[in-house]
């Protein structure tokens, strides 16, 4: 008992010393973060629903938040990652990802590498590894620790988090501009570019977009939601209904074409799998719009077709994406990590395009695009071959998004990579429990023996 007590003083005084020495708001820090050092180790699945909870508050937290806050909010989640990635390490649980999705997540963390020695700095390759491709390691860290059992659970947390975010994004758009004046987006410091992303062309109200950095993250993050609202086993329609008038709303305040265009995707995607059973070709057909109108999308944004005389925003698109098509010509193996894309705009040397695709092409040659689709065209079958809907969640996630990846550059925002890949995990999850469920002995088609049909007495016969 006393030696219990000495203890207690003695870490009490320490923590008035350092509370003294450095001051409260580091110490409070440095606790919190050794606790999530303990924690997610200790418990790895903590640490995905942690990602879960506090990403879609991550461009808010920042804005709010004291600077030493905001920027330990902010770099929580590389810790929580990388903490996931020594414990899948320590207990050897790798092995759990299918293994053509954890090589091509293999080659596409480790290729980018390579173009790093085109980086102006050690810490702007760094910063675009961070952002590019970091968080694809979810696509084998979610399997290594997440069972079956935990799928629907977990889905259950990411609706919660898109009513939240949906609320949030609804009250914040009531305000107006005097929201962008309680944040600080406004006004603007000398030197900085006005928030033109978040006003529609000649609209003085701005669109739609906290807890988010902008509106087509916001809607982007939020499509993915839907597709797990529509996915979630054990949902009744009434109840998915209900789930998506909220992330609906917020979108659709957005203004953000490329979610307009997601989610008419999305729905297709869905009514197509509901008609799976009872028409292929009706299937078929659903899918095929589906295709067509994301082709056509992209192709109205990459041509030009849309031209800037009619509105400024796509015209814009337009003329990013044809010039980024040129210059992936002059860069075949890449400009360098941290160099294209949002993101860089805050070193000295960067280049902007609107367009994830041409971003990670640009940035680290065309080979990594390619490795890329592979994957993207991997994780779509596998979805489609998938005999429940949680299983399927990977191709309907991937399908909302396809557009805004195609355009925009909103998976360089980690709140929505980070949540695109933990959703996918869940459904590579749920495809491999579906292989577990299934019986080992299941008879061949054809050759399974039929039963001998029972013999009618003469007496049965005759009554």
């Amino acid at each position: 008992m006393k030696r219990s007590i000495l203890i207690t003083i003695a870490a009490a005084l320490v923590f008035m010393a350092l509370v003294v020495a450095v001051g409260p708001i580091p110490v409070l820090i440095g606790i919190i973060g050794i606790t999530v050092v303990v924690a997610v180790l200790r418990f790895p699945l903590a640490g995905v629903y942690a990602l879960i909870v506090l990403l879609p508050l991550n461009a808010l937290i920042s804005q709010v938040a004291p600077g030493a806050i905001g920027t330990a909010y902010g770099v929580l989640k590389d810790a929580v990652i990388g903490l996931l990635l020594i414990a899948a390490l320590v207990n050897r649980r790798f092995n759990r990802a299918p293994t053509s999705i954890a090589v091509l997540v293999g080659l596409l963390v480790l290729l980018p590498l390579i173009s790093g020695a085109f980086s102006p700095s050690l810490e702007q390759g760094l910063y675009g590894w961070r952002n590019d491709y970091e968080p694809l390691l979810l696509l084998v860290l979610v399997p290594a620790f997440v069972e079956g059992r935990h799928v629907r659970r977990m889905m259950g947390a990411v609706i919660v988090m898109a009513q939240v975010s949906s609320i949030i994004a609804i009250a914040t758009w009531s305000r107006g501009v005097q929201w962008l004046l309680d944040i600080g987006r406004l006004p603007v410091p000398a030197g900085e570019r006005f928030p033109t992303s978040l006003f529609s062309s000649g609209s003085l109200s701005p669109r739609a977009f906290s807890p988010y950095v902008a509106p087509n993250e916001m809607a982007a993050a939020l499509l993915i939601s839907l597709a797990v609202v529509w996915c979630a086993p054990g949902l009744r329609p009434s109840r998915r209904l209900a789930l998506t008038v909220l992330p609906a709303v917020a979108i659709l305040l957005s203004e953000s074409r490329s979610g307009l265009f997601g989610g008419v995707i999305l729905a297709a995607v869905l009514i197509a799998r509901s008609l799976r059973k009872s028409s292929q070709l009706l299937s078929a057909g659903f899918l095929a719009v589906a295709g067509v109108a994301t082709v056509a999308a992209a192709v109205l944004y990459i041509g030009g077709a849309l031209e800037e005389e009619t509105d400024t925003s796509f015209g814009g698109h337009a003329a990013s994406l044809q010039e980024g098509l040129q210059q992936l010509v002059l860069h075949p193996l890449g400009m360098g990590l941290g160099v294209v894309g949002p993101r860089a705009l805050q070193f000295e040397t960067n280049y902007h395009v609107e367009s994830f695709w041409l971003l990670i092409a640009l940035e680290s040659g065309p080979l990594v695009l390619v490795l890329f689709l592979v994957l993207l065209g991997t994780l779509a079958a596998r979805a489609t071959r998938s005999r429940t809907s949680a299983g399927f969640l990977a191709a309907a996630a991937l399908s909302a998004t396809v557009v805004s990846q195609i355009v925009l550059p909103t998976l360089q925002e980690s709140p929505v990579s980070f949540l695109l890949w933990i959703v996918v995990g869940l459904a590579v999850v749920a495809q491999a429990q579906e292989k577990d469920d299934t019986p080992a002995t299941e008879p061949l088609p054809g050759l399974a023996r039929r039963r001998r049909a029972p013999r009618i007495t003469t007496a049965v016969a005759r009554s």
